[in-house]
């Protein structure tokens, strides 16, 4: 169908006569309400220049009625032909794109008067005195100027025969390409009304072309829309920002009809030129939900790598050289054994490499070798077929090395590993294969392997808990992490770290820390290493009765040290009177130096006890 559009009723009439001598069907429009309305219909639109800019929203093809020069010179011609004088001031009128191309013709064509004048809206506003002029008006603009151009001598100008049959032949032809636009159009209306996030469009000059339901409910949208100025429904829209500047907003969070929401805000460019713009957004609520669900099976899985080499707080040398050193060994794709004290953040290092390494998008997996039983392990690092043993899940599972397929295998506490697992492991170093509990199968797998702990290996070796084949096989490359006490001077940035991290989660907010606290964090030894420095922040930070952390906070940790006279003592026996030192001795006499049992009630591993009892001189 072709749509005449606003037309008065002798170029209407015309134009029909003229469409359905070609075949066309035709419609009568009066408004974009009644277009819109018919929109499911393909049509093209004739309509004449004044009205172009309202239909640019509705994306149809418009077909535009106009004049040209040679039609003013005719109707010159025949005022000129009853005798007029012709020394009056000529002066065309029509829209401002049309002034623009007569202008252009007129100055073409050598045979035109050359005093005419060419005048849109503002210069017909402009001049007041319209007396002695000849005014040439095109016959759909006559009612529009009636009033305004009083005591001119005005003629109509009617549009030549050629240019209205141009005109149909031009809407004609463009029928077919006009069913196929809107058949696009409606698919990708389908399409964005399908979507999970609310979505919205604008035209350059802010008009919305395109919303679907969500963004209705969200912004609170009622009735028809397509075609209005967004700044109607949301004052001081920040797309209009975004159509100014062309650049793209992404990640905005802003409150909407008492909804939080997030947003991004991207221009549609063509060919340099802005032309218009489109926004997705979506509750806040909505995208929590789905984060705490995909964080569940993340866990779940233990498929998480989140903290980068960079996110690991220090500018100590000793810790800015261990960064470079992970760095330069993420790029390799060797196996690591990273060693170190219990605290120092050995899985940060392993997930910093990860993160940096050309397997950063695949799979991180960590297990702890000390905390799951020999057969439990076993299984977990290998996977088992159904009915490998009592309680198999049906159908099997795999294991930890099948998950990390072309990503990172974590092996915490490796020292703790049993014998029998450390000779399985140093096959499937060595293979590159895997073969599940109770099955024969032998499965490729690409692994890269990261194991920590906090043992001398090498000790463990002569001891005869350790291998000495997988030990040369795991110690390609070695990072070795500092403690705490070798890197005091990074406390303050740990410590304000720690501080900010917390302030998120509370209501009452510590905003300042007395520098006298740090001096005195700094001559702490710090068995415990970062976990026990966190610990005792975080303590502080629940007690504090004010927005400042000093020393009186922290009288928990010093008191039974200043008691005791430390500064005249020698280091290790300074050692013997730490808190820490005296529960130790505390638990061994109460267990009767049962060391196991003793290592349990103290919350530690047998290793990390041996090593305390030798560094305070414990028998």
């Amino acid at each position: 169908m072709i749509a005449l559009y606003r037309l008065d009723k002798e170029l209407e009439k015309g134009m029909a006569a003229l469409l359905a001598q070609s075949g066309q069907s035709v419609g009568y429009f009066y408004s974009i309400k009644s277009i819109l309305d018919q929109m499911m219909n393909p049509f093209i639109v004739i309509t004449t220049e004044r009205y172009c800019e309202e239909l640019e929203s509705l994306s149809l093809p418009v077909v535009t009625i106009s004049i040209d020069i040679s039609d003013a010179k005719r109707v010159w011609e025949k005022r000129q032909g009853a005798e007029r004088s012709g020394q009056e001031p000529v002066v065309v009128c029509a829209t401002a794109k049309e002034r623009d191309w007569l202008k252009l013709e007129h100055a073409l064509d050598h045979t035109a008067e050359r005093d005419w004048q060419f005048w849109c809206d503002d210069e017909i506003h402009a001049n007041h005195d319209h007396a002695h002029r000849v005014y040439l008006i095109p016959a759909w603009e006559a009612a529009f100027w009636s009033g305004a151009l009083a005591g001119g001598e005005r003629y109509i100008i009617e549009p030549s025969l050629a240019m209205l049959r141009r005109a149909v032949q031009q809407a004609a032809s463009l029928v077919t390409y006009t069913k196929d636009r809107l058949r696009e159009k409606h698919l990708m209306e389908a399409v964005v009304n399908s979507a999970h996030d609310a979505v919205i469009a604008v035209d350059r000059l802010g008009n919305i072309t395109l919303v679907n339901e969500h963004a209705k409910i969200l912004l609170g949208l009622t009735g028809e829309v397509l075609g209005k100025p967004i700044a109607d429904y949301i004052p001081h829209s920040d797309m209009l920002r975004v159509l100014k500047t062309g650049r793209q907003e992404l990640g905005d969070v802003a409150t909407v009809l008492d909804r939080s929401i997030v947003i991004n805000r991207i221009p549609v460019i063509v060919k340099d030129q802005i032309v218009g713009a489109v926004s997705n957004f979506k509750e806040i609520s909505d995208i929590q939900k789905m984060e705490m669900s995909l964080r569940k099976k993340l866990h779940d899985n233990g498929l998480e790598a989140r903290y980068r080499l960079d996110s690991i707080i220090g500018t100590s040398a000793m810790l800015v050289e261990t960064r470079e050193q992970a760095a330069l060994f993420a790029k390799t794709n060797a196996t690591v054994l990273i060693t170190g004290e219990s605290g120092t953040g050995k899985e940060l290092f392993a997930q910093g490499i990860h993160l940096e390494s050309p397997r950063a998008l695949g799979p991180f997996l960590a297990v702890n070798c000390a905390a799951l039983p020999e057969s439990l392990l076993e299984s977990e690092l290998f996977g088992y077929e159904d009915g490998a043993f009592t309680g198999a899940k049906k159908g099997g599972k795999p294991g930890l090395f099948e998950l990390a397929h072309g990503g990172t295998l974590f092996l915490d506490e490796i020292g703790e590993m049993p014998l029998r697992i450390q000779v399985l492991l140093l096959r499937v170093l060595q293979e590159r294969r895997v073969r599940r509990v109770g099955g024969e199968r032998i499965i490729p797998v690409d692994v890269r392997i990261v194991a920590a702990t906090n043992r001398d290996l090498e000790e463990e070796i002569e001891k005869e808990h350790f291998r000495a084949d997988l030990y040369y096989r795991i110690h390609m490359l070695n990072l070795e992490v500092p403690p705490l006490r070798d890197r005091l001077s990074d406390i303050p940035l740990l410590v304000a770290s720690m501080i900010q991290e917390m302030n998120e989660q509370r209501e009452q907010k510590v905003e300042e820390v007395d520098e006298e606290l740090y001096s005195l964090f700094q001559a702490y030894h710090w068995p415990g290493n970062v976990r026990e420095l966190r610990n005792v922040v975080e303590r502080m930070v629940l007690l504090a009765k004010g927005g400042k952390l000093g020393i009186s906070d922290a009288a928990f940790l010093f008191a039974k040290k200043k008691r005791g006279p430390v500064h005249s003592l020698t280091a290790a026996t300074a050692d013997r009177f730490d808190p820490e030192a005296k529960r130790i001795e505390a638990v061994l006499r109460q267990v009767k130096h049962n060391k196991t049992l003793a290592a349990k009630m103290l919350g530690m591993d047998r290793t990390t006890l041996w090593r305390k009892m030798k560094q305070y001189q414990i028998e």
